[in-house]
């Protein structure tokens, strides 16, 4: 893997998992907690998303076989998805976080570092498929690894982030939070337009045979 390619697959990841934005989410989910508890619930939602993601890298290609699917079809997919995703973080619509009910409901539980932190917000469909995008149009040993450092590292970042939330959200106000989440829809969509050609150029020649 060459480093732009590194680079794209840093700037994907970064952009869907989103942790500056998500920075405020998880300080509103966290309001009523302790400092303590709110380093605790970062933590945890971190190690969650490296283990979710890592998974998806190193095991996703298994489960595209048992179900048939080959890489082209997976990144015209992942292009769809990533793209849906980047137009609601663009116009900066919930669509893609929790529904109301699912946040409510996640208050009331005694830890929400999983669900809904690790998944779906930080973790969530989009983040996978593109992990998983990346995994397969780079098999090799050597790629995988350096993919599942970029996750460890981006999840530790999230994790510092969530850890001090509640002065970065209060530092950076509602505005400055949607302008970080509207930059990132941006990203998402022209890596999303990438995706979503480069798979469906590689397929149109399999359907006109």
């Amino acid at each position: 893997m060459t480093e732009p390619e590194l680079m794209a697959i840093v700037a994907a990841l970064f952009s869907m998992m989103n942790p500056i934005g998500n920075a405020g989410i998880f300080a509103g989910l966290t309001a009523d907690y302790s400092p303590k508890e709110t380093r605790n619930v970062a933590i945890r939602s971190a190690i969650a998303c490296v283990i979710i993601l890592l998974v998806v890298v190193w095991t996703g290609g298994l489960l595209l076989k048992f179900f048939g699917i080959n890489v082209n079809e997976l990144r015209a997919a992942g292009g769809i998805i990533v793209l849906m995703i980047g137009l609601h973080m663009l116009f900066n619509k919930a669509e893609h976080k929790t529904s109301q009910g699912e946040t409510e409901d996640a208050k009331e539980r005694a830890s929400i570092a999983i669900v809904p932190i690790a998944i779906p917000i930080v973790a969530g469909p989009g983040t996978m498929a593109t992990a998983l995008v990346g995994a397969e149009r780079y098999p090799d040993i050597m790629a995988k690894v350096e993919i599942s450092v970029v996750v460890v590292l981006l999840s530790a970042l999230v994790g510092l982030l969530f850890a001090f939330s509640k002065p970065l959200s209060t530092r950076l106000g509602e505005s400055g939070m949607a302008v970080v989440t509207r930059i990132m829809g941006m990203v998402l969509v022209a890596l999303s337009v990438g995706m979503l050609t480069s798979g469906i150029s590689a397929l149109i020649p399999a359907l006109l045979k």
